[in-house]
């Protein structure tokens, strides 16, 4: 049985403030009273109730507050964290160019990508 407790509300609502993704022991560091093996269970309790997806930034897991809109998918960047999500339309079309290969996203599937920002500074150089 899962439960809803201080402990996953302070890590939900950090999650949700940063506006992007967060590794578990920067969210440790953040609440400072919740441990990060806390933080480890908490973020896999609710990357399987589909409220935080996790990507990779380089070698780290970066979780990210997705919420309820699983209608769509969502990026995280590579360079700075941030969470981007991806029109509907366009996520349609990701999904239907992988099932032409016999691919299927997973639930809760996050793309690595550099957002618009990323992008833009990475081709100025």
């Amino acid at each position: 049985m899962e439960y809803d407790t201080r402990q996953k509300k302070e890590v939900i609502d950090m999650l949700r403030a940063s506006g992007g993704g967060l590794g578990a022991r920067e969210l440790a560091s953040r609440l400072g009273d919740v441990g990060l093996s806390s933080v480890y269970r908490i973020l896999s309790q609710a990357c399987r109730e589909g409220l935080v997806a996790v990507s990779m930034r380089g070698r780290e897991r970066i979780w990210s507050y997705v919420g309820s809109c699983s209608h769509h998918l969502h990026g995280c960047c590579s360079s700075c964290g941030a969470l981007v999500h991806i029109d509907e339309a366009v996520s349609g079309r990701i999904a239907a160019l992988l099932e032409t290969e016999g691919l299927r996203l997973s639930e809760g599937a996050m793309i690595s990508l550099l957002c618009p920002e990323c992008s833009r500074k990475e081709a100025g150089k």
